[in-house]
């Protein structure tokens, strides 16, 4: 590949609850970044959408302050590479307006459309798409639009995933990578192409669909309009860019089968690299961004957005918000184990293993001498035992696992990297660098031709800031806890969708 001029790359992650974008340099350095939130809209119970407007006037943001927190010349950044969260749609009309807010992952309104589309077509779906389809994909979500809004429908004429709407922004173009339709469930990984019966339940002209390119194809360059507003250089090139769990994956250096990444962020996702797909419907499965490798894995619904909901539920008083540093200091006070408090971080149900929309969180075991530090180490762990839950269910797979690597935000945290070491068993490597954003910037790199795509080159870029090891008597006890906290899971189920029903019809939820 020929080097691109310039001495620095910009890549920025459109992440669950804000936007980072980072400068990195041709040695691997993070020269300069910045990060700034968008809300998630809650207009009913179980619902959650964001506005596409607000992650590019995010990726604006954060891109001028990186390259000016960099100290470079707008000149010397030699490609842009935008990645960002998958399973939503941006539905366009003719004048490429966005036609309504774009529904998230974590939304379960598409439950009755998504038990419908399996009641029709069964097994194909997996057996075409290698995923199991629930209100986390995208087909449900665009049949409840069908279904609720027709107006809405009738205007559609193209549709685009998160990254792919911001980057139409600066370079436009209606093309999406290989890798993030994988989660609409409407497209074949293996033949690398929209699945047309699919597609066509849905009513929708073929022409709606963007086009899929290889994620590291330079797609375009920056417009002079978005140059204006970005600070970027017109032409600059811009790559299609992937999922931002594909990007992070690559960031962490997880490139050979086995190796494994364990990511504390809004959710608690787990992947391991092999060279085939599982054929299991309660996995998800997505092509690697290196030919011939998958990253087959699963998550927890809540990891740290569990943490952030506990500042706000236990720590914020008024307009004053505590800092997460001082609610982990008051969690490292409290004994391992959180003095018999167990924690279930279903807020708004739980991906694996249940896989249940309807799940709802709880504490047990609270008595009269527990206090809010009690309750924040009982989050972390029971976070800890969440992730521990969906590890298990891919060890019993079959799948290698050598090496696991901790990223995400949570992984800052000195305390809840050693809670997730006891309780998972296992020597935990925790990187750097090795968020998605980075991972976006190194795509953008080796398009640029700065860094090769191999495991040694990239292998020498990653650099880990720590190792932890399990503690055999912590551990031990964790252990006994885990048992307690599976247990109770199992016996709450069918209470929480009783109290799921009971909130539904009495119309709480926040807004």
């Amino acid at each position: 590949m020929n080097r691109l001029s310039g001495s620095c790359v910009l890549g920025s992650d459109l992440g669950t609850s804000g936007c980072k974008s980072i400068v990195l340099d041709a040695e691997g350095n993070i020269r300069g970044w910045a990060l700034e939130d968008y809300p998630t809209l809650r207009p009913h119970p179980g619902w959650a959408e964001q506005h596409p407007g607000d992650w590019f006037s995010a990726f604006r943001n954060t891109a001028q302050q990186a390259i000016r927190q960099a100290e470079v010349e707008p000149e010397e950044i030699a490609a842009v590479c935008i990645v960002g969260i998958t399973h939503n749609a941006v539905l366009l009309d003719e004048n490429d307006a966005v036609l309504r807010a774009a529904i998230l992952y974590t939304d379960i309104r598409s439950q009755t459309q998504s038990e419908a589309l399996l009641q029709k077509w069964g097994d194909a779906i997996f057996q075409r798409t290698f995923n199991p389809l629930s209100p986390v994909w995208t087909w449900p979500q665009l049949q409840w639009i069908k279904e609720n809004e027709p107006e809405v429908w009738r205007q559609t004429r193209r549709i685009l995933f998160p990254k792919d709407y911001v980057r139409h922004q600066i370079a436009p173009s209606f093309l999406t990578d290989t890798i993030d339709p994988v989660g609409t469930c409407l497209y074949d990984p293996l033949e690398n192409q929209w699945i047309d019966l699919f597609c066509a339940d849905l009513g929708l002209p073929p022409e709606v669909w963007p086009e899929p390119v290889e994620p590291w194809c330079v797609v375009g360059g920056v417009s002079k309009q978005a140059a204006a507003e970005t600070g970027l250089v017109p032409g600059t090139p811009v790559i299609a860019g992937t999922t931002d769990t594909a990007a992070e994956v690559f960031g962490t250096g997880a490139i050979r089968p086995g190796q494994t990444t364990v990511k504390l962020a809004t959710v608690g996702r787990i992947a391991t690299i092999s060279e085939d797909p599982v054929p299991d419907p309660t996995f998800f499965n997505y092509p690697h961004v290196l030919e011939g490798l998958w990253y087959p894995g699963t998550s927890t619904k809540f990891a740290a957005s569990a943490f952030t909901w506990a500042r706000r539920a236990f720590w914020d008083e008024g307009d004053r918000s505590h800092d997460y540093k001082l609610m982990d200091q008051a969690a490292a006070g409290v004994p391992p184990g959180a003095g018999g408090v167990i924690f279930h971080p279903y807020l708004a149900g739980e991906f694996a293993p249940s896989w249940d929309p309807y799940l709802r969180a709880s504490f047990l075991g609270v008595g009269i001498q527990h206090n809010r530090a009690h309750f924040t180490r009982a989050v972390m762990e029971g976070v800890a035992f969440a992730i521990r839950d969906a590890l298990e269910s891919i060890l019993a797979t079959g799948l290698e696992v050598d090496e696991i690597r901790l990223i995400g935000g949570g992984a800052a945290s000195d305390l809840w990297a050693q809670i997730m070491t006891d309780v998972l068993q296992r020597e935990l490597l925790v990187p750097e660098s090795a968020d998605a954003a980075f991972g976006s910037a190194l795509m953008a790199g080796v398009a640029a031709g700065m860094f090769e795509a191999k495991s040694d080159s990239i292998g020498d870029l990653i650099r880990i800031r720590a190792r932890r090891f399990p503690d055999e008597k912590r551990s031990t006890l964790y252990d006994d806890l885990f048992g307690i906290y599976r247990q109770a899971a199992e016996s709450i189920s069918d209470v929480s969708h009783q109290l799921h029903h009971f909130q539904v019809k009495q119309g709480a939820g926040s807004k």
